[in-house]
């Protein structure tokens, strides 16, 4: 790690992976960590981040916001996780294909401003 501290300029997914398969091994649970339980796990964090939400007007977060970036940290170690136990080598290339899917399926021309929702 760098010398200053990790922020979204100076740390890398690499080095997320890393972290997360140590304290992955360091506990002895690879053998929890199949793709079907950790996509479950995904699944039931990214619930309980929408359960944040819940009966709430859409401006009600203006405050603490570490119940929601909690449950948003989860989803991602969850995630990462996941690539890790796929043996997945580049993430950043898996994330910038689909990008690229998706730019093809929603052109800028049909899919901008109001035009949002599939056709």
């Amino acid at each position: 790690m760098s010398a200053e501290s990790p922020n979204d300029e100076n740390f890398t997914i690499q080095q997320f992976r890393t972290i997360l398969k140590q304290f992955v091994a360091d506990r002895d649970w690879e053998k929890y960590h199949t793709p079907r339980a950790l996509s479950e796990a995904i699944s039931i964090e990214a619930g309980e981040l929408l359960e944040n939400f819940l009966f709430k007007p859409d401006d009600y977060f203006h405050g603490d916001l570490t119940p929601i970036t909690d449950e948003i940290a989860d989803v991602f170690i969850y995630l990462l996780n996941l690539v890790n136990s796929l043996k997945l080598p580049n993430f950043t290339e898996i994330v910038l294909r689909k990008i690229e899917k998706n730019s093809k399926k929603y052109p800028i021309e049909q899919f901008s401003g109001d035009n949002y929702s599939k056709q």
